[in-house]
C-alpha cells in the first residue's frame, strides 16, 4: 500500500459561493424582524390590558364603597329610628305628644 498521494490527486476544497451566506443572512434578518414586530404588538396589547386593569380596579373600589353603604343602610333599617321615619313619612303617624302641621 502506498500511503503517499500525489499532489494533483488531493481533492481541493470548493470555493463557497456567496449565495449561501447571503440567503442565510436574509433569513436571519427576516426572523429578527418578525420577532421584533411581534414583541411590539405584545407591548401594545399589554398597555391596553394594564389600562383595563386600572379601570376595573377603580370600579372595584367604587363597588366596595357601595357595598359598605348598603350594609350600613341594612343596619339602619333594623333600628327604631328607621321605623319611626317610615311611619312619619309614609303613614303620617306621630307620637302622642307631637303636633303635626300639614301644609298643602
Amino acid at each position: 500500500m502506498n500511503w503517499r498521494i500525489p499532489a494533483y490527486q488531493i481533492p481541493k476544497f470548493k470555493k463557497i459561493s456567496l449565495v449561501t451566506p447571503i440567503v442565510v443572512l436574509m433569513i436571519i434578518c427576516t426572523l429578527v424582524l418578525v420577532v421584533g414586530v411581534g414583541c411590539y404588538s405584545l407591548k401594545k396589547r399589554q398597555n391596553v390590558y394594564n389600562q383595563e386593569i386600572e379601570k376595573y380596579q377603580v370600579l372595584l373600589e367604587k363597588e366596595k364603597e357601595r357595598s359598605q353603604e348598603i350594609q350600613e343602610y341594612a343596619m339602619y333599617t333594623k333600628t327604631t329610628a328607621y321605623y319611626e321615619e317610615v311611619a312619619r313619612e309614609k303613614y303620617r303617624l306621630v307620637h302622642d305628644n307631637e303636633i303635626l302641621f300639614v301644609t298643602e
